[in-house]
């Protein structure tokens, strides 16, 4: 008799210490009635020896018993013993499981460090331009793998006058990835072909926000305001610094979009560069 069993029953049943072969005497008690071992060998094909150990074991468990007549019949117990069995099994897996992902989750909490605070929503308001450079440049000592930026053309001018190309550089001599989307004009060109230099960004103009995504999960925004005014002393400019892993996956969004309808800086720095 060939008793086929699903795959997900059987990997679930070796949680519970019942094997395939186990099983499969079981079905064949229920429906067969009482037999012996020499009947079940016969019934399933399987080596005489291997039924009888297999008997033992599921004898243990409760799931059969011998007859009360003839101790050489084995008898199959109710279904209900064998939802038990494998209830209590189950559950008991379950404990010793959920008691070692716990002591797991406390060993994980014991090192997490300051990366934690990456994945908490978290708002910081900046004000002023000298104090976003402080930030900015922090920003890029924590930044591991990707730099996502949005400026305007002044924007562009202002953070190169300011020094950031050397802190932008740094990133990538680190293995950062470094993306930007900026506007070239007559006004920044020399500033622009610098940048490019270095990092062949993207131009499109008329960009009204200063966006920086860092390693995905903290956002630096801000409007343009004063944006003719190239002084680091401007004090009333503000700016949000958000620490928001979802939220930032929507600015990569924005920033993916942007970039798509962008084009590639170099046609606009022709007898610049």
């Amino acid at each position: 008799m060939d008793i086929a069993i699903p795959e997900g029953t059987v990997n679930a049943l070796k949680r519970t210490g019942i094997t395939e072969d186990q099983l499969k005497i079981y079905i064949l008690l229920l429906k067969g009635g009482p037999k012996t071992v020499s009947e079940i060998s016969n019934d399933l094909r399987k080596d005489r020896a291997a039924v009888y150990k297999h008997i033992e074991r599921i004898t243990k468990l409760g799931l059969v018993d011998k007859g009360l007549s003839d101790a050489n019949v084995y008898i199959a117990r109710p279904i209900e013993k064998f939802r038990e069995i494998a209830s209590e099994a189950l559950e008991e897996q379950y404990v010793k499981e959920r008691a070692a992902i716990n002591s797991m989750i406390k060993e994980l909490e014991s090192i997490s460090g300051s990366y934690e605070r990456y994945f908490r929503s978290e708002y910081t308001m900046i004000f002023g331009r000298k104090r976003l450079y402080q930030e900015l440049r922090k920003l890029f000592m924590e930044t591991h793998s990707e730099y996502r930026l949005i400026m305007s053309g002044n924007g562009l001018l202002r953070s190169i006058r300011h020094g950031l190309l050397n802190d932008y550089v740094e990133m990538l001599r680190r293995g950062v990835k470094v993306m930007v989307i900026s506007e070239v004009n007559e006004q920044n060109a020399r500033e622009a072909s610098m940048l490019y230099q270095y990092m062949p960004f993207k131009h499109q103009s008329g960009l009204q926000i200063r966006l920086n995504i860092f390693d995905q999960d903290r956002v630096l925004l801000g409007a343009i305001q004063h944006d003719e005014d190239f002084s680091i002393n401007r004090r009333d400019d503000s700016y949000l610094l958000i620490y928001d892993r979802r939220l930032a996956t929507g600015f990569i969004r924005l920033f993916d979009a942007i970039l798509a309808s962008s084009e590639d800086a170099s046609i606009y720095l022709t007898g610049v560069m």
